[in-house]
């Protein structure tokens, strides 16, 4: 797998592809120099209903609870479900050059 963005969602392609399946709903956060930081995880969605809302998760390495989250109104809605991953990659992008500011993307 190429890590083309500076912050990697792995497994989120396969995800969006599988039609929303919860067993896919999660996956790993790498930078592009392919060091793991931590987790997503979708939650709170009903994959049945492209209506439903829910919440990106993003954990850290090393923690066991949700450092930062991101709502979206609409599953299949790609502008809902977009502006909040874009929203989330920012904020963990933010987070990670705050504490590694010998690293720039």
């Amino acid at each position: 797998m190429a890590l083309i963005y500076p912050i990697n969602f792995v497994g989120y392609d396969e995800w969006m592809q599988s039609g929303y399946d919860p067993r896919l709903s999660q996956g790993e956060v790498i930078t592009r120099d392919g060091e793991v930081i931590g987790s997503w995880r979708v939650v709170g969605d009903d994959p049945d209903d492209e209506c439903s809302g829910g919440r990106f998760e993003f954990t850290a390495s090393g923690d066991d609870a949700a450092k930062f989250t991101e709502d979206f109104a609409l599953l299949d809605i790609r502008m809902s479900r977009g502006l909040a991953l874009s929203n989330l990659n920012r904020t963990i992008r933010e987070w990670y050059e705050s504490n590694n500011p010998e690293f720039s993307f």
